[in-house]
């Protein structure tokens, strides 16, 4: 066998590597996850430890993880950050107000109700888990190179009962991408 011909086999073997990882994530992307996390002492509502968001092959997002409301609650404004890479947003919101103006057919609605989720206020005292039923965002592959990169956020929530602070950090990556720099730096 010449150098040409071992050449072109080890570069179609790599392509079909890279393109079967590929196609096991949705669109080509995939989350990682560094963090979901209280950050702040004496939540009023608290996550468990253990809460997880994880995207799946088939582009189906499963959210995985307990919170625990301490009091009733019936008003919750909101001060948020996010940020994508170098890219800030910042605001606050009635956070009622929001679940209030929501409407019973959009996806956000869908996506409470999935999740079970309040979808409205009072959100009552107690404990609730996720994780049950997953959400598809298969319809947003073409837009998943829109929101890829390093993504943060932060909330805290002012509520009639008192506050809570939730943080999280993530990254959406192309996986070619991924894999090529791990091939170059590797």
């Amino acid at each position: 066998m010449n150098a040409s011909t071992t050449t072109t086999i080890l570069i179609s073997t790599i392509v079909l590597i890279l393109c079967a990882k590929t196609a096991r994530c949705c669109g080509g992307y995939e989350l990682e996850v560094d963090y979901i996390r209280n950050c702040g002492s004496d939540n009023i509502v608290e996550l468990s430890d253990k809460f997880s968001v994880d995207m799946k092959p088939n582009c189906e997002i499963y959210v995985n993880g307990c919170y625990t409301a301490h009091a009733n609650i019936t008003s919750a404004m909101v001060e948020f950050t996010g940020q994508k890479d170098l890219v800030k947003l910042s605001g606050k919101r009635d956070g009622c107000k929001v679940l209030d103006d929501v409407k019973s057919s959009s996806e956000i609605q869908m996506a409470l109700e999935i999740l079970g989720l309040p979808k409205s206020c009072p959100v009552n005292k107690g404990k609730a888990c996720l994780g049950i039923k997953p959400i598809n965002v298969s319809k947003y592959k073409s837009l998943m190179n829109v929101f890829a990169g390093h993504l943060k956020g932060k909330s805290v929530t002012t509520t009639n009962a008192g506050k809570f602070c939730i943080e999280f950090s993530a990254k959406l990556v192309n996986v070619l991408i991924k894999a090529i720099g791990h091939g170059v730096i590797g």
